[in-house]
């Protein structure tokens, strides 16, 4: 039984990265025609950012870790990865649970539109944790299920199979499991789904945006 449940996450997962190998023009040409979402999105990041060179993971084409400064990125679609670099991105191909990274190698951790498609959550960021540096930070970025938003997603079929977003409540849990302690929230993406008209402002705490960005740190 417990065979065939971790061949069934390889086969999802590998299905979600062949899935961006093949859509990745679309996937980043996406941005470019829902501006007002992803510059809401992104002024939320901003609100969180943390200096020194980290590392995001799941950068994809690096839509969010170049205009933030963002210096490493990981992903494990490779093509992906060649327009992430192109924005100048220094990056590595590989899987968010298994890091090819030292313990403690950098300031600052990044994750965005990442958790959506991850099998277990706590497992994934226990690593990202691993490779964080006392007192470092490790931000968050994603869709929350208790929400307006969460809730669109949850109802659409195209969306169901792999994209199913986590809930904050949930999150924070994990967090003290894997030593973190919560320091802040913003939120937005305040308009109904499946898209905005106009840029929003971030606000702080979660609940009513549908985007949520969550700030932590590890103890030391």
């Amino acid at each position: 039984m417990v065979g065939v449940e971790f061949i069934g996450r390889f086969r999802m997962r590998k299905a979600i990265i062949d899935h961006y190998e093949k859509t990745w023009r679309d996937f980043d040409a996406w941005f470019e025609t829902h501006q007002a979402l992803y510059h809401s999105e992104l002024a939320a990041l901003e609100k969180a950012a943390s200096p020194g060179p980290g590392l995001e993971i799941g950068v994809g084409t690096g839509r969010f870790a170049a205009p933030l400064g963002v210096r490493f990125g990981l992903d494990p679609a490779f093509r992906m990865l060649n327009l992430a670099k192109k924005r100048g991105i220094r990056v590595v191909q590989g899987l968010g649970e298994n890091l090819p990274f030292k313990n403690a190698s950098f300031p600052f951790v990044q994750i965005v539109f990442v958790l959506e498609f991850v099998e277990n959550p706590l497992l994934f960021l226990r690593e990202a944790a691993r490779v964080l540096k006392q007192n470092g930070a490790l931000i968050l970025g994603f869709i929350d299920e208790d929400t307006r938003w969460g809730e669109y997603y949850a109802r659409n079929p195209s969306h169901q199979e792999y994209f199913q977003p986590p809930a904050v409540k949930d999150i924070l849990k994990i967090f003290k499991e894997i030593g973190l302690e919560y320091q802040e929230a913003y939120q937005t993406l305040f308009q109904p789904p499946p898209d905005i008209s106009e840029k929003e402002e971030p606000k702080s705490g979660f609940g009513e945006g549908g985007f949520v960005v969550l700030k932590a740190r590890k103890q030391s």
